[in-house]
């Protein structure tokens, strides 16, 4: 079992990333991040009902460098399997500012039963003051964990894999 940091050190964490940044760099993010457990926007508990349905789920975030130049953007792909079935968003997501917000839209919807695509879908790019975003609090490269505040509010912690 990998060592997570409750909420009351997340919440340090957060408080200190707001006020000096996180200090998370571009090559800390690329890799496959499995989804672990998730806080609602003003609570101390674990939503365990969310937590539970994204693991069952195999939720994962997958982020990859567009191209080694940059250091900026990456290429995002955002998926959840049940059985056979896959549900796969793929986009673009770019690092900003000193905290930083990883700010990202996607760009396609594809869905699949085992490797047999069955629906395909272009999506529209939300206007910037709409643009989803995580904003990143805290990550442990020892022990492959990464925590961050999306635009909902709520708080969200990911296993690298």
């Amino acid at each position: 079992m990998k060592d997570f940091p409750d909420i009351k050190k997340i919440k340090i964490l957060e408080k200190n990333s707001q006020k000096n940044g996180s200090g998370i760099i571009h090559e800390d993010l690329l890799g496959i991040w499995k989804f672990k457990y998730v806080w609602g926007k003003e609570s101390d508990e674990i939503k365990n009902i969310s937590s539970s349905i994204l693991q069952v789920l195999s939720a994962r975030l997958e982020l990859k460098s567009k191209n080694k130049e940059d250091q900026i953007n990456y290429e995002i792909k955002n998926s959840i399997n049940f059985g056979l079935l896959n549900i796969t968003f793929l986009g673009s997501a770019e690092l900003k500012g000193l905290r930083p917000l990883l700010t990202f839209y996607f760009k396609e919807l594809k869905i699949n039963i085992s490797n047999f695509p069955i629906f395909n879908k272009e999506l529209k790019k939300p206007e910037d003051k709409k643009m989803p975003f995580f904003s990143l609090v805290g990550i442990s490269t020892k022990d492959n964990w990464l925590c961050a505040r999306g635009r909902g509010g709520g708080l969200a912690i990911w296993v690298r894999s």
